[in-house]
């Protein structure tokens, strides 16, 4: 290394975005684009940086999200429309069923699960397992032992 020389910086130099690349992720994000499709075309990045910068930068993040924000009112609404005024059962069936959760409606497709697990009853399942496994190994011992006597008769009768 030449000491007269100054170092150079090492690595890539920091992303800067414009407003027009910001615009254009935030219309494509609208339209339903995954963020790998919009880091490599608009970007020119990977998924990774792109997700590592909506982290640091909050404006950057907000693009997308009002992109993504703005298609689903854009498609609340005309599903609204569509159910309201046009009469459409299709459309007035898929709304009662997935927005009318929020408001106790009982068409709403409601799933519920409900699961009780008893530690003992696992554990008590296990032991007897356990247990039925020690006495198919005892048999199978015992069958081994009558085996080789039946064998050594057999051997001892010729």
């Amino acid at each position: 290394m030449n000491p007269n020389k100054t170092p150079t910086k090492r690595g890539r130099k920091p992303l800067t975005f414009t407003k027009k690349q910001l615009e254009k992720a935030k219309k494509l994000a609208g339209l339903g684009f995954s963020e790998e499709s919009i880091a490599r075309t608009v970007f020119g990045i990977s998924v990774s940086t792109l997700q590592r910068r909506k982290k640091k930068d909050d404006k950057f993040a907000q693009y997308i999200r009002e992109g993504k924000i703005e298609s689903i009112e854009n498609v609340s609404n005309a599903l609204y429309e569509s159910a309201v005024y046009d009469k459409s059962v299709p459309a007035q069936i898929f709304f009662l069923k997935n927005k009318g959760k929020q408001a106790g409606n009982p068409f709403a497709d409601i799933q519920q699960v409900e699961s009780s697990i008893s530690l003992q009853d696992i554990m008590a399942n296990a032991k007897g397992r356990l247990i039925e496994g020690e006495q198919v190994q005892e048999r199978i011992q015992e069958v081994s032992i009558l085996k080789k006597e039946d064998a050594k008769i057999k051997d001892d009768n010729e």
